[in-house]
């Protein structure tokens, strides 16, 4: 009994130190692995340091294996304004021209930054498609759940399933059989049992013993893989070891070993790359779908931002119209008390004076205020780390609005069609009907019965030691053959019925979904562009009333010098003029604005201005935007 224990032991711990071993090593290089790739941004200078530069729709898990097992490499948000901003500010002042207000928000916006992870994100809903899992969708996109033949997250219809085995047992005869695999990355499984049984008998004629006692290792190894053509493949090998004090038993010990084979291919529900590859169709387009939404966040930010910059330059007009006014006034106050030391004016005359100069200072005031409250809305637009430093700057743009032209804007037609090709929205609708397609595709072979081919192979082996136990799974000398066809068919199926109505339906939806972005298209171009011409119009007219204001002011001003018009006509015109000239600052910014408007609603903002988006993918300009009607500026080496 005690030799039978020992041998038994000595077994066990053999297969018992082979697994510690490989465990061990699995761990140790694992643990490695993981230490470097916490050490990634360090070590590894190659590393990009955008996520957007990193293409997460690929596993590195070849030839590294055990980089599969560790977190993908991400670089560090970076929250630090870009080095052009630093290199604007000189003097305690920031020397803004369009270009760059534009180039620092593609840099520094963290509206822009957040919108920029949508990128990588989408590629990571890729890579798990890949893999045979279920998208989880990205920011925006329309995914039907009509794609989920049961609960939600489950990449592959219920075709899928684990390993099978032997109808009737691999060993005493019956037909051998596997399962189905799930697409589409491989599985591997290890499983390794050891067990101690004494067994109290009430006969010896088929152990030759009363009492049986067995030690039994078990070892079984199984690789399965699906493929998106809906065929998949499951290979097991297992062995078996048992040691028994049974006098009766051919073999002592019984080492029995199997090899399975096993190829299943789904011929209806399951068939095809329309079933099987439906989520990868899905995440491919919606990463364009995630680029067209970048696309639409870009150009909602830079709009703001020329937005904002025309604002500066108007409050900057109104400061300069403001202090005019003040310096007229002021002049009208001192020849006043001039004239009132001689006694040719009454006291009331300057006291009018006074309160003009008054009046003028508070417009100033209020004019230096908006120009703060303005410039600080365009630091929050240009950069990331919005500081105390940034904070006590101050904004110095260095251009002007612009001035019409002709051809600012295309024919009504033109614009339209233009729109109807740029602009994000209609594009967005567009996708999400392509992925309706791909669900309905999909829904329709979920319809179909289940019906499935396989052909397994199984050969076995047993003896007393090792080698003749496995050497006639390598010969066949026991050889296990089957094939077989299954057959399911769901009465009434209406599950699958509701699941394909519920997809068509969806479908008629987004239809008028698009149906309702292009109108809106057509409508927003047809809006923008009166908006434009109006716009023209207040400017021509402004430009009129300032030029009349400015004469009526200048006559005014000759008739009081000459004793012909009192200080109150004077103080009027005054007032006039500086409202004149504030109307025309801003029907100049109106126009400016009005067309930043039209380009948005033809989604031709960052075309016509020559933005690139992938400086704003990368998060760094390497040219600085070339906006018509403002000077070329050189790029800094940076």
């Amino acid at each position: 009994m005690r030799s039978l224990m020992k041998e038994a032991n000595m077994g066990k711990l053999s297969i018992v130190g082979c697994l510690v071993v490989a465990i061990a090593t699995s761990v140790c290089g694992w643990a490695g692995q993981a230490g470097q790739s916490g050490q990634t941004g360090k070590a590894n200078q190659k590393q990009p340091a955008e996520a957007t530069l990193y293409d997460y729709t690929q596993s590195r898990a070849f030839p590294d294996f055990f980089s599969a097992y560790t977190p993908p490499f991400v670089p560090q948000a970076k929250l630090a304004n870009s080095s052009l901003l630093n290199e604007l500010i000189a003097d305690g002042k920031l020397n803004l021209s369009l270009e760059d207000a534009i180039a620092l928000s593609l840099e520094n916006n963290l509206d822009i930054a957040v919108a920029r992870y949508n990128l990588p994100i989408a590629q990571t809903d890729l890579l798990r498609a890949k893999a045979g899992g279920a998208t989880r969708g990205v920011a925006g996109a329309y995914q039907s759940s009509a794609l989920f033949g049961g609960a939600i997250g489950t990449g592959v219809g219920g075709n899928s399933g684990g390993g099978g085995g032997n109808a009737g047992g691999a060993l005493g005869g019956g037909v051998p059989n596997v399962g189905s695999a799930a697409c589409c990355d491989p599985y591997l499984s290890v499983y390794y049992g050891w067990g101690y049984t004494v067994t109290p008998l009430n006969y010896l004629t088929v152990t030759g013993v009363p009492i049986e006692s067995a030690h039994t290792d078990y070892v079984s190894t199984t690789y399965s893989q699906g493929f998106l053509t809906g065929t998949s493949f499951i290979v097991n090998v297992f062995g078996a070891r048992q040691f028994t004090n049974a006098t009766t038993t051919l073999f002592n010990p019984d080492i029995t070993s199997n090899f399975t084979l096993g190829i299943t291919q789904h011929l209806l529900n399951g068939f095809g790359r329309r079933s099987n590859a439906k989520f990868i169709r899905i995440a491919e387009n919606d990463q364009k779908y995630s680029a067209s939404v970048f696309l639409q966040n870009v150009t909602q930010t830079v709009s703001s931002v020329m937005s904002n910059y025309y604002d500066l330059l108007a409050d900057l007009e109104n400061i300069h119209v403001a202090e005019e006014a003040v310096g007229y006034a002021q002049k009208l106050m001192d020849d006043n008390k001039q004239e009132q030391k001689i006694g040719a004016i009454a006291q009331l005359d300057v006291a009018q004076a006074e309160l003009a100069v008054a009046n003028r200072q508070q417009d100033l005031l209020a004019a230096q205020n908006t120009f703060a409250q303005d410039s600080q809305s365009m630091k929050s637009l240009i950069s990331k780390a919005f500081n105390g430093e940034i904070a006590s700057v101050v904004i110095n743009p260095t251009d002007h609005l612009p001035e019409p032209h002709p051809d600012d804007i295309p024919p009504l037609a033109e614009a339209i069609n233009d729109a109807l090709k740029e602009r994000p929205e209609v594009q967005q609708a567009e996708m999400n009907l392509q992925n309706q397609r791909i669900t309905i595709q999909a829904a329709r072979n979920n319809l179909l019965p289940t019906l499935d081919a396989y052909a397994v192979i199984s050969p076995q082996g047993q003896a007393s030691a090792f080698g003749p136990a496995f050497t006639p799974l390598f010969h066949n000398s026991f050889p296990g053959y089957g094939y077989g066809i299954r057959l399911d068919v769901p009465i009434r199926n209406r599950q699958a019925e509701a699941d394909a109505a519920r997809a068509l339906l969806e479908q008629r939806q987004l239809e008028m979904k698009l149906q309702q972005a292009k109108n809106q298209v057509v409508w927003d171009v047809s809006k923008d562009e009166a908006l434009v011409h109006q716009a023209q119009g207040q400017l021509d007219a402004a430009l009129k009333v300032s030029a009349l204001a400015r004469q009526n002011f200048d006559m005014e001003h000759t008739k009081f010098t000459v004793g012909q018009a009192t200080v109150g006509e004077v103080i009027d015109s005054q007032s006039q003029l500086a409202t004149a000239e504030g109307n025309e600052v801003k029907a100049r910014a109106g126009y400016a604005k009005a067309l930043i408007s039209f380009e948005q609603a033809t989604g031709t903002v960052l075309g016509r201005n020559h933005i690139e988006l992938s400086d704003a993918m990368r998060g760094q300009v390497a040219r600085r935007p070339n906006i018509p009607g403002t000077p070329v500026v050189q790029p800094s080496t940076r």
